[in-house]
């Protein structure tokens, strides 16, 4: 049995790498892409021909409960 700074060192290392802090997802107007098209388009403006957009992380995309 794990003894609770093992466990919350684990919880503390899960938090630090799937909920806080921004990450990279595929860009919505380019689908990932970073052209709008496949005819030599220019690059795309939302995420500056890179594919990916920086969000927020799972616990920031949360509502507020008030």
């Amino acid at each position: 049995m794990a003894t609770f700074h093992q466990r919350k060192a684990e919880r503390t290392e899960y938090y630090m790498a799937f909920v806080y802090g921004w990450k990279l997802i595929p860009c919505i107007s380019c689908n990932g892409s970073g052209k709008y098209d496949n005819h030599g388009s220019p690059d795309c403006g939302a995420c500056d021909g890179s594919g990916k957009e920086r969000v927020r992380g799972a616990k920031a995309m949360q509502p507020d409960n008030k």
